[in-house]
């Protein structure tokens, strides 16, 4: 298991993996495009499903900007495919594990920004009415996303939760 950080100007680490909902996705044949990586931590999470709300809300943003955008879940095959159709997710939805692709981007245990923002985040999902679905993976699972540049490099290293305006403010 990798415990590296990945730093903006850092060659994004390359992966060749089977989405659940495009086929095989190899970041190698994104080279050309600007590239968003979102790590989630799977389905059940309330806290992810807000985030993946307002991620289908403003995705055509992230689009326009010239985003192509893959998600990253620790959400096994039935239960990520229930998503994909529910919420028409035209985007890859990669499954990993900890100690996979979240460990390349050195994304470990949840930081302390993070568990501070779970307060807030919950009221959020009250409102919201989401509930705690099934527990999938590593519960103490980190978020965070990635931008990567045309040439694969980081442009933006960010762990925590869903943030769509850092993402749109380097694209």
């Amino acid at each position: 298991m990798s415990n590296k950080e990945i730093n903006e100007g850092d060659q994004a680490p390359l992966f060749k993996l089977n989405s659940y909902n495009v086929g095989e996705i190899d970041l190698a044949k994104f080279k050309g495009k600007k590239v968003v990586l979102i790590f989630s931590r799977y389905f059940g999470c309330p806290i992810c499903l807000l985030d993946l709300n307002i991620l289908m809300t403003r995705k055509t943003e992230i689009e326009n900007k010239g985003g192509e955008i893959i998600y990253i879940t620790q959400s096994g095959e039935k239960i990520a495919k229930e998503y994909i159709e529910k919420e028409k997710i035209d985007f890859p939805v990669i499954p990993s594990l900890k100690d996979e692709l979240y460990a390349d981007y050195g994304l470990g245990m949840m930081t302390k920004e993070a568990v501070s923002q779970i307060p807030s985040k919950l009221k959020e999902v009250k409102e919201k009415n989401f509930i705690h679905g099934v527990y999938e993976g590593w519960e103490q699972q980190g978020p965070g996303q990635f931008v990567l540049d045309e040439n694969g490099k980081v442009i933006l290293s960010q762990k925590g939760w869903l943030d769509i305006d850092s993402i749109l403010s380097v694209l």
